[in-house]
């Protein structure tokens, strides 16, 4: 389901020179609508220069009554994060879809855990929400963050990661690494990577005592970590990435498939609409959009899952997945905005949400 709603701007809180947190009001009618797990994310909407724009942040920080809160870190070019970082205000008002993700951590008051966070940059924006969200709600569980910046000047909130410090120095391992900063210790400084893992592994870290993992990240750090965590011994299962970007950049099509002419049945608030590809489109949401559907959607890259259905019949090729678990893969979801028909009968149902 499609739901926005017009959240005010409580507060802007600058975190860097080039990010901030922003703090939306959520009034107690649309409490239930903005509960969230742990590292999930908002979409926000907004319309710029006559051109309707949806962007993905995560929220950073633990469920409180009334608010919900997510950071932008303004990027070369970006539309979206340079209007958010510049010129959201307090008092604004602005379309937040409801909370959506496959990412993160539901924390267990009867649950005893080790689990390790890896971050780069604006990855941390997740793991804050996770961390404090599981130190506070298990509380024999433990937490190492592994963060990686160019320098403490352009290090994401080191205060609320200081405040966490303070409220639980016993189970809260902080391990901040900066690739463009002169420290003491060789093996603090550098860029997250396996060799720098490996290195942490035999003097800091004991990596064989965690249950879970969360990475997120630059692509590339992403993916050498993940590789050294399962060449440690880690099972792949608990390892869990969160990709802001794809790391191709621009959106492909799936190959070898031609599907202009065909008719795709898209089932949405349990009714179904009749849509028909043309020769432009890259995918079902793409037409879908194009003939007037309400679908939800970010990224469009096959990063945030916003776009995720089920196939109920028929035969669909995505051109890449970066954010579908093998088991959701195997019970038929995929995501639209990488889909195109492979068979003439393909319907798809954006309200089977079981697995989110």
């Amino acid at each position: 389901m499609t739901t926005f709603h017009s959240l005010t701007v409580a507060k802007v809180e600058p975190e860097t020179r080039d990010a901030v947190t922003i703090t939306f009001t959520v009034p107690q009618a649309l409490q239930s609508a903005y509960a969230f797990r742990p590292g999930q994310h908002l979409t926000l909407k907004a319309r710029l220069a006559g051109e309707e724009l949806r962007r993905c942040y995560s929220i950073c920080r633990r469920a409180v009554p009334g608010e919900i809160s997510v950071a932008v870190k303004a990027i070369d070019g970006g539309r979206f994060s340079g209007y958010a970082r510049a010129q959201i205000k307090a008092g604004m008002t602005i379309d937040v879809m409801v909370p959506q993700g496959n990412f993160g951590y539901q924390p267990q008051p009867e649950r005893t855990g080790s689990y390790l966070a890896i971050a780069a940059g604006s990855g941390i924006t997740p793991m804050l929400a996770i961390m404090e969200s599981t130190l506070q709600t298990e509380p024999h569980s433990q937490f190492t963050l592994i963060y990686g910046n160019r320098s403490s000047q352009t290090m994401m909130f080191r205060q609320a990661l200081a405040d966490l410090k303070d409220r639980w120095p016993a189970r809260l391992q902080l391990v901040c690494l900066f690739s463009q900063e002169s420290l003491d210790s060789e093996l603090l400084h550098g860029r997250i990577d396996g060799e720098k893992l490996r290195a942490l592994g035999k003097t800091l870290i004991a990596f064989d005592q965690f249950d879970e993992a969360f990475i997120c990240g630059p692509a590339a750090m992403m993916d050498d970590a993940e590789t050294t965590l399962l060449s440690l011994g880690m099972p792949g299962k608990a390892i869990h990435l969160e990709r802001f970007n794809t790391p191709g950049g621009s959106a492909r099509r799936a190959a070898n498939v031609h599907a202009q002419g065909q008719t795709v049945v898209i089932r949405q608030d349990g009714r179904d609409r009749h849509i028909t590809l043309s020769a432009d489109d890259e995918s079902i949401l793409d037409a879908a959009l194009r003939q007037g559907a309400d679908l939800p959607y970010a990224c469009k890259g096959g990063v945030c899952a916003t776009c995720k259905c089920k196939v109920l019949r028929g035969e669909v090729s995505m051109a890449t997945n970066y954010s579908l678990e093998p088991d959701e893969l195997a019970a038929g979801y995929v995501l639209s905005c990488q889909a195109l028909p492979v068979t003439p009968d393909v319907i798809v149902d954006f309200d089977a949400k079981g697995m989110a």
